[in-house]
């Protein structure tokens, strides 16, 4: 059976791994790795991923981590669920174009602000660096607004592992009040937040 290795505290990235597991119904053991406790820094775990970093997916001897390649592998495994376009069709290529968006420019502003107001030590917090993330992840956020332009999905016809991470991300931004301009993307997560399999975390309850 798939496991799948997540953070004990809620909203991290593990989220997005039990979600696209739970919207593919495939079953898995979930394993928590307690953080706060310094698990991930353990001989044990770090057997099974060196970096010391969760979330981590074990199938048979394929042992994964980073997210998005876990989100990525499960969905084509699984293709006939249709959570992902097949490979080289252009719809793939858009939605891998989106996914990699949110992971390349929406997410990483968010990580400066994390650590410049909780992570660093007080001394090597930057205020000027939060306000730079800040404009960064505005910059990011405006260009999916006009993409989506209403719609409940990044691509129109159906919900994607995309929207998983699209989802995830944004509502992290808006935990830090960034989206209170953007009217596209309150909806857009409204609507996300609200499927039956998304994280209770994150969920709207």
């Amino acid at each position: 059976m798939i496991k799948l290795y997540e953070a004990s505290m809620p909203g991290t990235r593990s989220a997005r791994c039990r979600w696209t597991l739970e919207e593919l119904e495939v079953p898995f053991d979930s394993i928590t790795v307690d953080l706060s406790r310094g698990e991930h820094r353990e001989a044990p775990f770090l057997k099974i991923n060196p970096y010391g970093r969760v979330p981590v997916l074990e199938d048979g001897s394929l042992i994964l981590s980073e997210s998005v390649a876990i989100c990525t592998y499960l969905a084509d495994k699984f293709i006939d669920q249709s959570l992902i376009p097949r490979p080289g069709t252009k719809s793939r290529g858009r939605h891998d174009q989106w996914l990699l968006f949110a992971a390349t420019e929406l997410d990483p502003p968010l990580w400066q602000i994390r650590r410049h107001t909780a992570l660093y030590p007080q001394s090597e917090r930057s205020d000027a660096e939060v306000e730079r993330s800040r404009r960064l992840f505005l910059s990011a956020a405006e260009l999916l607004e006009r993409e989506l332009n209403g719609r409940c999905w990044i691509l129109a016809d159906r919900f994607t592992v995309a929207d998983i991470v699209i989802t995830h991300t944004l509502n992290w931004g808006a935990a830090y009040g960034l989206l209170h301009d953007f009217e596209a993307l309150q909806a857009y997560l409204k609507v996300n937040r609200s499927r039956p399999h998304c994280p209770r975390e994150l969920a709207l309850r």
